[in-house]
């Protein structure tokens, strides 16, 4: 953004090196340590060029190192093309830097608030252009001693914490580098950025309001203009750079600007949009009368946070206390062994009641896990198989097998009552803000249906880049839906609990007298179950940081931990079970439908005999199905491991199996024929 000029613009030619774009510095290489923050030690001024999503990091330099003047500008890794972009852009990041200084505990609030009130910290915020460098510029008035610190790492808990491949590249005592760069920085600072406003009567609110945005300052007499074009990439396509989560939130603060206020912003023209005085103040005048009302999802802070080293626990962010009481956590163990044994004699069908209560306990393993599984999938990322950690758990199967009532009697247990998420709110964007939002804390979606995992939870179940946190939560998702409603894509990423097996919709009285059984268990819990559980697993977890079975880990200690509160062997369904024993099963359900396909009557000894069925082919099996009017087929091949099926030869209701593949996943050979028992009868005749 910049004020209007009336001086003709002077046209540049295309090999002339302005200064900007991508910029090549030549180096030598001395020698590489370790990250440690001491090396923001014995400077008295820094500036900084960082994204929004790192101000916990900021807080961190403020409250721990002894700088004296500390600058800050939050740049944003999209083009602003329009004053909603920039309006939102700037919300998201005075809300984020409100909400890590009020975060803090009241000593270190008011120290925090201290520096802003005296001038003594400063931030400020991009307005236009991208800024993708990340720079920390560090200086000692007394000494003269400079340092330059440039590379990879946001500044964050993330990229400093260890948990993420990051460079710096460190200058000390390099003039030729400071001069470089600080001029580098001055020049973003002045010519493209605003500063924040952060008056310590406003830190309470984390969520700004529109007329607070610094680019609505009413003192502010310029023209604003915003260059809207599109930026063109070398082969003349447009260039679209983005982080998911911060951009989701910028697009989230954008659809929240009302028409009233929207209608008053002026169309860009010839690629630019110019934003006089006065339309800003009309823009204050109505963004003002508009109340904002939150819903209680938007006004949600629930939270859970887990410090490894210290193995301390902040639940809401209050202290979550690991000294549980022993004699309560017999009772909670009591009490959620008899809720499994509620199944027994209750529940018929499907895979029997000794199988659903063996993967209902792989389910209440991952739950009570799930707070680690971030800090298991960001190392994983680098060094592991992260499909081994699932972020996703999806129960799903029959209406009345429990799946409901399961998950809001394990959340229960762990944190006093369920804690449900309205499943209006399955988005993407909502799913990037609980990213952001819950940190540890598992968000539940009960009776999610199959258009919102398609449209919504695939790209986010999908994506195997950790969220720009250091902690983020796990989802639950229940379904009343058949395993047709998942790709094999979905299937290996999320741990998958399937079930057929219910409670009888004609037996009323035993539904009813299992629901008041039900709500007893869940008025008796306690949370000391869980608190022991968590003490056991970060003591555990010294040993070993990142289990390349975390099922098997945990099914482990949640079984012990049952076993010596009661002081007996747990029941057979509570045993440790490993990750590869569940694995191989997850597929059972497609399994038995390609079996059930493959079967012997349906067997053809040459494509044309039937309109529909199966034929034998050298080292190929060929599926023949008839399609509708719009080419689909009756069966759902996107469920199958697409290692099975030969998409080259596949077209229209001809689908192409690679035989070896599918034999050994079936576990039969397709070459012997099955001859009944007449058949064997003629034969001896």
């Amino acid at each position: 953004m910049k004020l209007s000029d009336p001086r003709p613009e002077q046209t540049l030619s295309l090999d002339l090196d302005d200064g900007t774009g991508l910029r090549v510095a030549r180096a030598q290489f001395q020698s590489e340590t370790r990250f440690s923050w001491d090396i923001f030690d014995g400077y008295d001024r820094i500036r900084i060029l960082t994204y929004s999503a790192g101000v916990s990091a900021i807080v961190r330099l403020l409250d721990e190192h002894g700088f004296s003047d500390f600058e800050c500008v939050f740049g944003c890794e999209t083009t602003l093309r329009a004053l909603t972009d920039v309006m939102a852009f700037q919300q998201v990041a005075i809300g984020d830097a409100r909400a890590a200084i009020k975060n803090l505990s009241d000593e270190r609030h008011a120290f925090i608030l201290g520096r802003v009130r005296e001038g003594q910290a400063r931030f400020r915020v991009l307005r236009k252009q991208i800024a993708h460098a990340k720079l920390y510029l560090l200086d000692n008035a007394e000494s003269g001693r400079t340092r330059v610190l440039i590379g990879s790492a946001n500044l964050s808990e993330t990229a400093f914490g260890g948990l993420q491949s990051e460079t710096l590249v460190c200058f000390d005592n390099d003039d030729a580098a400071w001069d470089h760069y600080l001029g580098m920085y001055q020049s973003i600072r002045d010519q493209a950025s605003q500063e924040m406003p952060l008056p310590p009567e406003r830190i309470e609110h984390a969520e700004i309001g529109l007329v607070e945005v610094p680019v609505l300052a009413p003192d502010d007499h310029a023209t604003l203009i915003i260059d809207s074009a599109d930026e063109q990439g070398s082969d003349g396509n447009v260039v679209h750079i983005s982080v998911p989560h911060q951009i989701e939130r910028i697009e989230r603060m954008k659809a929240a600007v009302p028409p009233v206020v929207a209608s008053l912003i002026p169309a860009p023209r010839n690629g630019r949009q110019q934003i006089p005085r006065d339309i800003r103040r009309r823009i204050v005048k109505e963004s003002s009368r508009i109340h904002s009302v939150q819903t209680e999802e938007e006004a949600d802070h629930r939270e859970l946070s887990i410090d490894r080293d210290a193995k301390t626990v902040t639940f809401f962010r209050e202290p979550f206390s690991l000294e549980a009481d022993l004699d309560a956590a017999k009772n909670d163990a009591k009490l959620l062994v008899g809720f499994f044994g509620n199944y027994e004699g209750t529940f018929e069908g499907g895979m029997g009641v000794e199988r659903l209560q063996r993967d209902y306990f792989i389910l209440w393993s991952w739950l009570y896990f799930s707070p680690f599984m971030c800090d298991m999938r960001t190392l994983a990322g680098h060094q592991g198989d992260i499909f081994r950690y699932p972020s996703f758990a999806i129960v799903y199967g029959k209406p009345s097998c429990g799946k409901t009532s399961l998950i809001d009697t394990l959340v229960t247990s762990m944190f006093g009552r369920a804690y449900n998420v309205d499943k209006r709110e399955f988005t993407k964007s909502r799913l990037r803000d609980i990213q952001h939002g819950y940190r540890r804390f598992p968000a539940v979606f009960d009776d999610i249906g199959r258009p919102a995992i398609r449209n919504h939870g695939e790209d986010v179940i999908k994506d195997e880049v950790p969220p720009l946190v250091s902690e983020y939560p796990c989802f639950v998702l229940s379904m009343n839906q058949e395993l047709k409603a998942f790709t094999d894509q979905i299937v290996k990423r999320s741990l998958m609990i399937y079930t057929t097996t219910a409670l009888p919709s004609y037996k009323e009285s035993l539904r009813h007298e299992l629901h008041l059984k039900i709500q007893e268990v869940r008025r008796g819990l306690s949370t000391n179950l869980y608190r022991e559980y968590l003490r056991r697993t970060l003591d555990r977890l010294d040993d070993t940081p990142v289990p390349d079975d975390w099922l098997e880990f945990s099914s482990t200690t949640l079984s012990e931990l049952i076993a010596d509160l009661l002081g007996e062997s747990p029941p057979k369904w509570c045993k440790p079970i490993s990750w590869n024993d569940y694995a191989e099963k997850r597929h059972e359900r497609v399994k038995a439908q390609v079996d059930h396909l493959l079967r012997p009557a349906t067997r053809m000894k040459k494509e044309g005999n039937n309109p529909t069925g199966w034929i034998l082919e050298d080292d190929k099996v060929i599926v023949i199905e008839q399609t509708d009017t719009f080419g689909r087929r009756e069966f759902e091949w996107e469920n199958v491991p697409s290692t099975l099926i030969d998409d080259n030869a596949s077209v229209g209701g001809r689908t192409v199996l690679n035989r070896p593949e599918l034999q050994e996943f079936l576990g039969r050979n397709l070459n012997r024929r099955q001859i009944g028992l007449l058949g064997r009868l003629l034969g001896r005749r």
